[in-house]
């Protein structure tokens, strides 16, 4: 074969072919070196090299610092509900949005309580997850749609003994515009919806850590499909987040999903820019071992195939293994559809008790 010459339309071809195979290779080896540095050395603490690096590529691709932001929280009003104080806040968060939320905890708490912030997913809201009565019933969002789904998650936690932070998040119900068009918007100016979401939701961790009746080293995650891709982010960026548990939360293997998947499910939110070119959801997920991390993935949940799930499992037990966690990992298959049920609620709850509770 004759050397590559410029204006050779055959050896340019070969030469581009050339250059796509380094660059796959190129992004297999960033891939593999996460794995590797999260599992090489057992029992290294998560301020170690190998796990900073991996928060701040997350951040990175997220377009948000990965220092701890700074919040001003305004209480709005506080209400004590059988047994329960209430209290209705918000926060001043990047373009000019504010965050609602409600914080419930038990009233007669003795001492800082382990805390969780809960998140609904996109047809919910901080009032469907803080909702009086516990249990599946019918919802009407913002919008008018009425379905059917698992209310008061928030509440029910706080009645067990947990601090509760539920927000309403951006781009949903009355927090408009709504988040394809959102999204969209902090496209074109270098940014992204989701980098956007978990930079309100920690703001509310740095709130949740100054406040007196909060332990600042129980702060754990969780929340359904909108919600768990947001908790299971927030997670990997901040250290804050001693335990997460993304339910339906569409982590699994985003290479797998593209290939597999229903593409058409997800909206532009869901798809962080250049994010393979740095490694799957499992490179960065191994990297935070040991720190406590629960999926619950039904067989059939169409915001992330069980083939997917299986990939993120390969890749993510053998770092909490070589960590000497391997029980800090817990992942639920259950037979199932993308849904809230009791059953993960509860087995959401156990994980929290174990991990958060002293």
């Amino acid at each position: 074969m004759p050397p590559f010459t410029a204006g050779d339309p055959d050896n340019i071809l070969g030469k581009k072919k050339e250059i796509v195979k380094l660059n796959r290779a190129r992004k297999t080896l960033i891939a593999a070196m996460i794995v590797w540095l999260a599992t090489a050395v057992q029992g290294w603490p998560q301020d170690a090299p190998f796990a900073s690096i991996a928060r701040k590529t997350f951040a990175d691709l997220l377009k948000i610092p990965l220092t701890n932001p700074e919040v001003s929280v305004t209480v709005r009003g506080i209400t004590e509900e059988e047994g329960l104080v209430v209290e209705d806040v918000f926060w001043e968060a990047p373009d000019n949005q504010r965050p609602p939320a409600f914080v419930i905890h038990p009233a007669n708490a003795n001492g800082p309580l382990p805390a969780i912030v809960y998140l609904h997913g996109s047809s919910g809201s901080r009032e469907s997850e803080c909702a009086k009565a516990f249990g599946v019933g019918p919802w009407t969002s913002a919008n008018g749609k009425t379905g059917t789904r698992l209310l008061g998650a928030a509440r029910e936690l706080a009645r067990r003994g947990y601090l509760t932070l539920a927000l309403t998040q951006r781009g949903l119900d009355t927090r408009l515009p709504n988040t394809d068009d959102q999204a969209k918007d902090l496209l074109i100016r270098g940014r992204n919806l989701m980098g956007a979401e978990v930079y309100e939701i920690r703001q509310a961790i740095t709130y949740l850590q100054r406040r007196p009746d909060v332990d600042p080293e129980r702060i754990g995650m969780s929340g359904l499909s909108f919600g768990g891709i947001t908790t299971f982010y927030t997670w990997l960026v901040d250290l804050r987040v001693r335990a997460a548990a993304p339910i339906c939360g569409g982590v699994g293997s985003l290479d797998i999903f593209s290939r597999m998947g229903n593409r058409g499910y997800h909206g532009v939110y869901w798809w962080v820019p250049d994010l393979l070119t740095k490694g799957d959801q499992a490179d960065f997920a191994a990297a935070m071992a040991p720190r406590p991390l629960m999926l619950w993935a039904p067989l059939d949940d169409i915001a992330m195939p069980r083939q997917a799930v299986d990939r993120f499992i390969e890749i993510v037990r053998p770092a909490y293994e070589r960590a000497g966690a391997r029980d800090a990992f817990v992942v639920h298959q259950p037979p199932g559809v993308h849904d809230l049920t009791l059953e993960a609620f509860e087995a959401m709850k156990r994980f929290f008790d174990t991990h958060l509770k002293k």
